[in-house]
């Protein structure tokens, strides 16, 4: 046990930090591989490999300039389909959950959620390696639980955060998926990756978050419809989590459970309010300049960037 124990990034009194001994952050930003960066989501269980591999490379190229960091991916078309045919979602719904088993189809529908979003993890991991990036998987089932789909006293379990600063000590790099979970209230639910986002965030002390999708950011409206304009920046309200974000529209596809834009939105302006050393968030396209810009904590110049309103 002692040789374990010295191994864990613990600070006095097994408190754990969100910085290294020397102060230094464990990661210095947390990127996330949106779920159409990494599958094309309108076709069910599809790699969106052009993009899965630019991304791959920009992080790997990151990693070799000393930078550290930990990834969170999404599910795109690997999990949300499973999830709402079978409710995954909702789990046993109003009904009380006891500690028996959960209705079959529900256990169906877990499990093969489970495999979809662990098989795109695979796909993922692989790209990551194949650039030369030591990424390592840590799936939150069924280690990191929920209870009425919010995180057990509203944090990440003390063994998921010290596991990856662990692997940050160690010189590696954490990835993390959205994932089927158990929770104590429906018996499961899903943990979006933008949960993860906002988690390793605060526990990990990084100073950015990206999040890297198929567009360039935020607009006005759809890309694809004439006259859409890219939004290049969005104040958020540190306190209320207001955002100035007239006209912007908040269309999102039926099968995506953990919500569209404005969910995203949310989760990114919940890293402003939750983790305090986060100077600012980045949504960019996957492979761009601007992404390259806003991995390395540089506003891009064709992207969107959210910072605390003054």
């Amino acid at each position: 046990m002692g040789g374990i124990m010295g191994c864990m990034p613990f600070g006095q009194e097994g408190q754990r930090s969100s910085t290294r001994p020397d102060g230094a952050p464990w990661a210095d930003v947390v990127v996330k591989i949106g779920g159409s960066a990494c599958t094309k989501k309108a076709q069910f269980e599809t790699l969106n490999t052009e993009a899965l591999s630019a991304s791959s490379a920009q992080l790997a190229k990151l990693s070799s300039e000393g930078l550290r960091m930990a990834i969170v991916h999404g599910a795109g078309s690997f999990g949300h389909q499973h999830a709402k045919e079978y409710g995954v979602s909702k789990g046993t719904g109003e009904a009380s959950f006891s500690t028996g088993p959960l209705p079959e189809r529900l256990r169906e529908g877990f499990a093969k959620t489970r495999l979809s979003v662990t098989t795109l993890n695979k796909h993922v991991i692989s790209a990551l390696v194949k650039e030369g990036l030591p990424a390592v998987a840590m799936s939150p089932c069924p280690f990191v639980g929920t209870c009425k789909k919010k995180l057990i006293d509203g944090i990440l379990p003390a063994s998921a955060a010290e596991g990856a600063m662990g692997l940050l000590k160690c010189g590696m790099v954490p990835v993390v998926h959205g994932d089927a979970v158990l929770d104590a209230s429906q018996g499961c639910a899903i943990l979006s990756g933008d949960v993860w986002m906002v988690e390793l965030c605060r526990e990990l002390g990084a100073k950015s978050a990206v999040f890297v999708t198929d567009v360039d950011g935020v607009f006005t409206k759809p890309p694809t419809e004439p006259g859409a304009q890219l939004v290049k920046e969005i104040l958020v309200d540190a306190k209320t989590g207001e955002m100035e974000l007239t006209g912007v529209s908040m269309n999102c596809a039926s099968h995506d459970v953990t919500g569209g834009l404005k969910a995203k939105l949310e989760s990114a302006a919940d890293v402003l309010r939750g983790a305090p050393s986060v100077q600012a968030v980045y949504i960019v396209r996957a492979g761009s300049d601007a992404a390259a810009q806003a991995m390395r904590g540089v506003a891009p110049t064709y992207g969107t960037t959210l910072r605390r309103r003054q």
